[in-house]
């Protein structure tokens, strides 16, 4: 059975990747990507099964003890903060400590983010749980019983 989930504020956000992918495409991927706004949303997937829906949430990098999750009126909210990665400066990259970096390329969101997910009325609230592993998190959130 498929369920609708309506991703909250997806219109303007879609429109600015677009964007962002032809601003790539004329003035080249080296380019800063555009960002209108100051947050980023992290990719998900969905699962069901019979007895539940499983979300997965891409947070590599984040720690899990910054992520924030609720459930707020109907919908699950994810909010965190993901610092902007940089190489290390010990031997495994044999980086030259003091040398500047240029930003040649830049794909891996950072800074804060938000994501809010319609929740299927199907949805038992008071039983989702999450746990956080191999820098994905993912959300159970079991049917209730009238549903399975």
């Amino acid at each position: 059975m498929n369920v609708p989930l309506r991703v909250a504020e997806e219109d303007f956000s879609s429109v600015a990747d677009q964007m962002g992918r032809w601003v790539d495409r004329v003035l080249g991927r080296g380019f800063h990507r555009y960002r209108p706004k100051e947050s980023w949303s992290p990719a998900v997937n969905l699962y069901e099964d019979s007895s539940a829906y499983f979300l997965v949430v891409d947070l590599a990098g984040v720690d899990p003890e910054a992520v924030d999750l609720r459930v707020e009126q109907g919908r699950l909210v994810l909010r965190g903060q993901r610092p902007s990665p940089s190489p290390p400066t010990s031997d495994p990259c044999k980086r030259v400590e003091g040398c500047p970096l240029r930003l040649q390329l830049m794909e891996i969101d950072h800074g804060p983010f938000h994501r809010a997910l319609d929740l299927p009325q199907s949805v038992n609230e008071g039983e989702i749980e999450a746990c956080y592993r191999n820098g994905f998190l993912w959300v159970k959130m079991p049917k209730g019983a009238e549903s399975k």
